[in-house]
């Protein structure tokens, strides 16, 4: 079998209403380029149609595969998992609600050739467009979130949390190896490792859209995020990170 030269993973949790319409787009993609590619889809114990649904695409997708963890866990969990799993040399994720279209990797591919270890999208650059904004709530929340996370964790990036990122093969394993978060600050996580290991970072404007099917609720998460913070910091100074 060739080299595969681009994985897809993809987290996924409870999306019967949005993963079929993410396939076929990133399908349609794949299938427009010259190079091998996968697409991994990591179910996180969904309780509704989500396996059925991507099962679906088994046939549709070249090297297409569907990896069930039960019980749920959380995003970070199973984004580790299949981020590990992966096989290309450029690995990327992207979220199952499909808010940043595959689309936008033209953009990032280049960079990684380039020389970069990692490109993450971000939804604050001038260049940025944000076609469904969030409520107010989940704006202040976001924006308190970063400032915390900038404070505590000495990552200087304008966008912590935007679900579409790419790895090189070599950074991504390494960083993935180390990463220890199950819930959604698995995201600030992965930046805190990217800077205290000095890899290459840049951030990449998106066009980006919210989707009301979100299952993040702003308040708890806020609070949740805030302890993980904690943790994030604690478990840098018992020196958990250190490879």
């Amino acid at each position: 079998m060739p080299e595969i030269h681009l994985s897809v993973i993809i987290p996924a949790y409870n999306e019967e209403m949005n993963i079929s319409g993410t396939l076929v787009e990133v399908g349609e993609y794949l299938k427009g380029k010259d190079f091998v590619s996968e697409v991994i889809v990591v179910d996180d114990g969904s309780e509704d149609a989500t396996i059925q649904k991507a099962q679906e695409f088994s046939r549709e997708i070249d090297n297409f595969r569907l990896i069930e963890s039960k019980p749920n866990r959380g995003k970070g969990y199973v984004l580790r998992k299949g981020m590990l799993e992966a096989n290309g040399k450029y690995l990327m994720y992207m979220d199952a609600d499909n808010s940043t279209s595959i689309k936008e990797l033209d953009k990032f591919l280049p960079l990684l050739e380039e020389g970069y270890d990692v490109v993450i999208g971000s939804r604050r650059l001038k260049e940025s467009r944000v076609t469904v904004p969030e409520s107010a709530l989940r704006i202040f929340m976001g924006n308190a979130y970063i400032l915390i996370s900038k404070i505590m964790l000495g990552a200087r990036v304008s966008d912590f949390n935007c679900g579409f990122k790419a790895y090189r093969k070599e950074a991504a394993k390494r960083i993935f190896t180390l990463q220890k978060m199950d819930d959604w600050s698995y995201d600030t996580e992965l930046i805190f490792l990217i800077f205290k290991m000095g890899m290459k970072i840049k951030e990449e404007p998106v066009t980006w859209a919210h989707k009301d099917t979100s299952k993040v609720k702003p308040l708890k998460a806020g609070i949740d995020s805030f302890l993980s913070l904690i943790k994030i910091k604690v478990n840098s100074i018992k020196g958990v990170y250190e490879e």
